[in-house]
């Protein structure tokens, strides 16, 4: 008996639980996206992209759930998730930066409202991502430089 579904833009190459959180669920779509979704509120409440297609597999670290690891292309993927701030004037945006490969990382400002990222970006490996406190401006470290993204409120 089916209770619900959620509709994949491409087919789904994995699915993969939570291993501690039971109504997480994690989906890899052959275009490159990943989902995760929350099986209470019936949404998804996360995304990453792969500019690589197509994604073949993909699944979390058991060791570290904020890690994710995929197959696309001729290359492998990592997302550390943890690397992620909150806005510091709108509660729904957050950025998020992940490194896909070994040399490039992958930057994206999420809205909660919206089920794939709002804006995504390529930044050289590197740290430090924050908010400005008043303007919806973001700023990632990168290879020598400092590069700026600005969000519509």
């Amino acid at each position: 008996m089916q209770t619900s579904h959620f509709a994949l833009n491409s087919p789904g190459m994995s699915v993969c639980w939570h291993p501690e959180e039971t109504f997480k669920l994690m989906v890899a779509e052959k275009n490159g996206t990943i989902r995760f979704y929350d099986l209470m509120s019936q949404q998804a409440i996360l995304s990453l992209e792969s500019e690589q297609m197509p994604l073949m597999s993909a699944h979390w670290c058991f060791k570290n759930t904020f890690k994710v690891g995929a197959v696309a292309g001729n290359d492998w993927l990592i997302w550390d998730i943890t690397r992620s701030r909150w806005s510091t004037i709108n509660e729904n945006l957050f950025a998020t930066t992940g490194y896909p490969g070994k040399m490039a990382s992958q930057f994206q400002i999420h809205h909660l409202g919206h089920p794939q990222p709002i804006l995504i970006g390529s930044v050289a490996v590197g740290s430090g991502l924050s908010w400005h406190r008043t303007l919806p401006l973001c700023a990632v470290g990168g290879d020598h430089k400092l590069l700026f993204w600005v969000t519509e409120m």
